[in-house]
């Protein structure tokens, strides 16, 4: 039984980063937070810039409680939302770990970052998103091998989301089921490229580290203006990719470009006839908080 009120906050989370498929991922400053108080049954209610338009992200994260706890606990659930749903930016996984969270903390146990993470990779299907969401700064993992590391010191993240709806299932039927030897080729030496760039700050190496030919040319056949996009060349840019399946694209950028490339981005989604919206974002180097209780 809940003794007292907790407060749970949970990062966006991007992932991919180009040629890390299914395998980077790196946590973002705007996020999911919830206030959760003793009750007499379960309730969830939603606020924030991003609330729900139907009943599945609220499912998510029962279905999450569930499978921690067993059955939903006698809680009051106030969730604050600000990651845009459905547009690569890890809401997903963000109502996984919160989901989870919630249930460890409601059975009385203190916070297990090892059981959050796999459990959410586990829901996932993948750990990009989840262990970044969890333990924040940028993951790179591959099964239960990963390595952690700081977030890009003195650079922000633009987050340009096009007003485009590509859930993930439809993201991932796109791309198709075998692949020629120059594109894995190509791919291959660009993800290694983007870990040994992630791993010791040459981001000068993130330009090219972040082309990939595995899944970003087949999403942008159903994105208009992400070609584009993805093909400026600006001062300040170091480095841009489709965040996640998409829509939204990350562009890693210095601190006195974020205006000036956030703008050109979002120009190419409008001279294609899409609108978008600009995000100012820091790199979170913590996941996963959880106070009271």
């Amino acid at each position: 039984m809940l003794r007292s009120a907790f407060r749970v906050h949970v990062p966006a989370t991007s992932a991919n980063l180009g040629p890390g498929f299914d395998a980077v991922g790196i946590a973002l400053s705007v996020g999911l937070r919830a206030e959760v108080r003793r009750a007499r049954r379960f309730s969830l209610e939603f606020a924030g810039g991003h609330t729900p338009s139907h009943d599945g992200y609220e499912c998510a994260i029962k279905r999450a409680i569930e499978r921690a706890g067993g059955s939903l606990p006698r809680v009051s659930m106030n969730v604050h939302n600000d990651i845009p749903l459905g547009k690569g930016l890890g809401s997903s996984a963000a109502a996984a770990v919160l989901g989870l969270a919630v249930a460890q903390r409601c059975a009385g146990k203190r916070l297990d970052r090892r059981a959050l993470a796999a459990e959410a990779s586990d829901l996932e299907g993948h750990p990009d998103n989840a262990f970044a969401a969890v333990y924040g700064g940028t993951v790179i993992a591959a099964s239960s091998s990963r390595i952690f590391l700081a977030p890009p010191r003195d650079l922000r993240a633009i987050v340009i989301v096009p007003n485009v709806d590509l859930s993930t299932r439809d993201a991932r039927s796109l791309l198709p089921h075998q692949y020629s030897r120059d594109d894995v080729a190509f791919t291959a030496a660009r993800a290694s490229l983007l870990g040994a760039a992630l791993a010791t700050g040459s981001w000068r190496a993130l330009r090219e580290a972040m082309r990939d030919r595995m899944h970003q040319p087949y999403r942008s056949k159903v994105v208009p203006g992400l070609a584009e996009a993805l093909a400026i060349q600006l001062h300040g840019l170091v480095g841009i990719a489709l965040s996640g399946a998409g829509p939204s694209v990350l562009a890693i950028v210095r601190r006195t470009a974020a205006t000036r490339v956030g703008e050109r981005i979002r120009d190419c989604f409008v001279n294609a006839g899409v609108d978008a919206e600009i995000l100012n974002l820091e790199f979170a180097a913590r996941g996963i908080a959880v106070r009271g209780a």
